[in-house]
């Protein structure tokens, strides 16, 4: 009765030996545990729903609707299935079967019997025919849609044949005080059993939903870290590239301007040769930190290879990038680094500019950026040098 599938011998081999396993042995054992539980829980209401159900056929048979040979006949042929599944669940057996939540044997033995009776007493046919619209709410246990429109497809025509065939003899029971309550009966069973299933599916709802909002952070989390330099804590080569691609977008449909410059730490290889990997570690993260501390929301700062950085400036003129450039180089060479490493520790960084020209593809622009960096650092170092042509 459970919508969630078992373990098969083919998947359990796969979990415990295939390469293609990444689940351990004890997420097999709770997928297991959690289907057994639902199975049981759903069985036990369902054999609650029957149990009442011939309690108040019995109470047809005592108030003269119903006679008695054939609610018993009813209860025997409802109660030989019920153990049977019992059974087939307690035993394992089911799991082994193409359906495990035995859907169709439920259905079967729930809509035969309740035919069988509708043609034995037909003076029934009020609780027999709600009984009937009731169990097709079950079809959520349907493992393949055909399987639950096959089953009330034949149902339906049954249906038609008997009401053709006894529609004069069908009642409603509602000519005396016991027909009253017992016609009241049937509709309080109905309303019960349908809101227990509507409280289900919405349980169920809100734990896919809470389910989908984990995984959505969770995926938020791991786009992020694809775009993260975990060194840096700015954008990676991926992430900074990507941003880049939009500014230019942005700037081809509406016109705006679109800066980029390349920044480069200087001698960066002397750090590591003096203070090791660990001190040039710590020179990239405070530079990585400085980075964003300037930037404005709109911007970007991406480490686009070993100690170089990328900037990526929307909106942002030439002029405006060098005063931006300039103020960078000017924290980069006054930030106490002596305090932070070593006090013979001194770090400056170049820096080059260029605004994006319409047309041009992404790796010219930034060519034009890393050319200008190369002339600071031919001409000294620690400076600005904008491409201006």
């Amino acid at each position: 009765m459970s919508v969630i599938v078992p373990p098969t011998e083919k998947t359990r081999g796969r979990l415990l030996w295939g390469p293609e396993s990444s689940s351990p042995l004890t997420d097999e054992a709770q997928h297991l545990e959690r289907w057994r539980r639902r199975t049981w829980q759903l069985h036990a209401s369902v054999l609650l729903s029957h149990l009442y159900a011939f309690g108040l056929f019995l109470g047809h048979s005592w108030a003269g609707y119903a006679p008695l040979q054939a609610v018993l006949l009813y209860g025997l042929w409802v109660g030989l299935g019920m153990a049977f599944i019992t059974w087939a669940y307690a035993s394992g057996w089911s799991r082994s079967r193409r359906d495990p939540g035995l859907f169709l044997v439920h259905q079967l033995l729930s809509v035969t019997g309740v035919l069988g009776l509708l043609i034995a007493a037909p003076q029934v046919a009020f609780q027999a025919l709600v009984m009937l619209l009731v169990f097709s709410t079950d079809g959520f246990l349907a493992r393949r849609r055909t399987s639950f429109w096959m089953t009330w497809g034949g149902t339906l025509i049954a249906v038609v044949v008997i009401i053709a065939w006894l529609g004069p003899q069908m009642r409603m029971t509602t000519d005396t005080r016991a027909g009253q309550a017992l016609a009241i009966g049937v509709m309080f069973g109905a309303v019960v059993r349908c809101s227990i299933l509507v409280t289900y599916f919405r349980s169920m709802q809100y734990r896919l939903s809470a389910s989908n909002e984990k995984l959505a952070v969770a995926l938020t989390q791991i786009e992020e870290l694809v775009r993260r330099d975990d060194l840096t804590g700015v954008a990676n080569r991926r992430g900074i590239i990507e941003r880049l691609q939009q500014g230019i977008e942005t700037a081809q449909r509406d016109g705006s301007a679109l800066c980029v410059a390349l920044l480069d730490i200087d001698y960066f290889k002397q750090v590591n040769d003096r203070y090791g990997h660990d001190g040039g570690d710590q020179v990239l993260r405070a530079f990585g930190q400085l980075l964003s501390s300037q930037l404005r929301s709109v911007d970007c700062v991406g480490r686009y290879g070993g100690e170089e950085f990328l900037l990526v400036l929307p909106g942002t003129t030439l002029g405006q990038a060098q005063m931006l450039l300039e103020r960078i180089r000017q924290h980069t060479e006054s930030l106490p680094w002596s305090q932070m490493l070593h006090p013979d520790l001194h770090v400056t960084c170049t820096l080059g500019a260029a605004r994006y020209r319409p047309g041009e593809a992404l790796q010219a622009l930034v060519s034009r950026a890393d050319a200008a960096m190369y002339r600071g650092k031919q001409a000294g170092r620690n400076r600005v040098v904008l491409d201006e042509r």
